[in-house]
């Protein structure tokens, strides 16, 4: 008895539905905002809007495995770590295993699923699909999923993350120019 709306992207769809539906979703958290992605190299809008929901005052944690199966995107991505931490965004990294999950859930009454993950080229070139569902038991499920990896995940911390090696940031920095390429 829910609602669902299935939302497409990629080349030939109008407005990058997904990327502004998701988008759009952040800005309109309240809350809690939880988000599950396997790959994390935003563009700035995204970035931003995260930032923006912990300034609005919601609860934002963004859920990642802590290894990936791409050593270009798993510099990448942590590349972003600083500004977020600093921002208030809470950084999960899954220790269980290879974590493909992709799902969003907002104020526990909505949630996302489906093959996009936070990356420009998912949100931008692939051909993506994510069901946004309008029911508070499904998003509950959902938050339940997400708790569970939360349980199995390293929580950063600013002041440790600001100490790794100046090598490691250096190349972080480095790889996120690429990020529209990964």
């Amino acid at each position: 008895n829910a609602y669902v709306q299935v939302v497409p992207s990629g080349p030939g769809f109008f407005n990058k539905s997904s990327y502004q539906s998701i988008l759009t979703a952040i800005y309109l958290a309240k809350k809690e905002l939880v988000l599950t992605t396997p790959y994390f190299v935003p563009d700035e809008a995204v970035q931003i809007a995260l930032i923006s929901a912990v300034m609005r005052g919601v609860d934002v944690t963004l859920i990642m495995p802590k290894k990936v199966d791409s050593k270009l995107v798993h510099h990448a991505s942590r590349a972003y770590f600083e500004e977020l931490l600093e921002g208030g965004v809470r950084i999960a990294l899954f220790t269980g295993g290879l974590l493909h999950s992709k799902t969003v859930t907002m104020d526990a009454n909505i949630g996302l699923i489906g093959s996009v993950n936070l990356d420009q080229r998912s949100l931008w070139l692939n051909q993506e699909v994510t069901l946004f569902v309008y029911d508070e038991e499904f998003a509950g499920r959902l938050r339940t999923v997400q708790q569970s990896y939360i349980d199995q995940s390293e929580i950063l911390h600013l002041a440790e993350w600001k100490r790794r090696p100046f090598k490691l940031r250096l190349l972080e920095n480095t790889l996120r120019l690429t990020g529209p390429l990964l």
